[in-house]
């Protein structure tokens, strides 16, 4: 259904009237064309959808009326960290990890990395597009870059499992020892192009609720690794 972020400047309520003359309503006049009586989802990035109709719309405003709300649960909370690749695949992680109801992502300097976040306003407008593609009512939360290994295994005690992508190496532990992921938190680490390196690799998988996870596919790309990686995790367990 075509969508729109509200972010934080506005609090719908039922029945409410809502007024857009920015870039949300170009979005809605110019890219998806809505008409009057067309509905809109509205989403509050915190797992609220409300159900809104345009009651107006002119060249360079939308009105709408709000009709309903619902809250989307979410049945498991996976996070990921990703080695920072180049620019252009950095934003196409971000895009298909939104899409997959990612819930954190902390980008971190792998030693293959060899860029670096510059404008956390561009990071936040590439999410917010994919949030609105995929009607996703959560918006991840995109964590500060993470110059070290050190800096990124402080988090690792915060989660009861995390899967490294890995190529070749294992730590003996199974996914199939795994019952269920269901309330559990989770982090998947992904690698830049050319992946992580082999002293990353083995310095993470002496943690001990690290196990490495290597799929029967050829190499892939980082964004391409995103969506195999978590979608694989996902139909390996029943989370509703």
């Amino acid at each position: 259904m075509r969508a729109i972020y509200i972010r934080d400047d506005l609090s719908p309520s039922i029945d409410g009237i809502l007024s857009f003359s920015d870039d949300r309503s170009h979005h809605l006049i110019k890219s998806v064309r809505v008409k009057k009586g067309d509905e809109v989802l509205l989403l509050d990035g915190k797992g609220g959808r409300y159900t809104s109709e345009v009651i107006n719309c002119t060249k360079r405003e939308v009105s709408l009326k709000v009709l309903a709300f619902e809250k989307i649960e979410k049945f498991t909370h996976i996070d990921l960290a990703i080695g920072l690749p180049k620019r252009e695949a950095f934003e196409s992680s971000l895009k298909n990890a939104t899409q997959v109801g990612i819930s954190e992502i902390y980008p971190f300097q792998a030693d293959y990395s060899n860029w670096s976040i510059k404008n956390l306003d561009r990071v936040n407008s590439v999410i917010e597009s994919s949030l609105i593609q995929s009607n996703n009512p959560y918006f991840p939360v995109v964590h500060h870059e993470t110059a070290s290994l050190d800096a990124l295994f402080e988090i690792f005690h915060q989660y009861d499992y995390i899967f490294l992508t890995t190529l070749s190496r294992s730590n003996g532990m199974d996914i199939e020892s795994i019952d269920s992921i269901k309330d559990k938190r989770i982090l998947i680490i992904i690698g830049p192009e050319g992946g992580l390196s082999s002293r990353e690799e083995e310095l993470m998988l002496k943690e001990n609720n690290v196990m490495g996870l290597k799929l029967a596919t050829p190499i892939l790309k980082t964004e391409s690794a995103v969506l195999t990686i978590v979608g694989y995790v996902l139909g390996k367990f029943d989370v509703k």
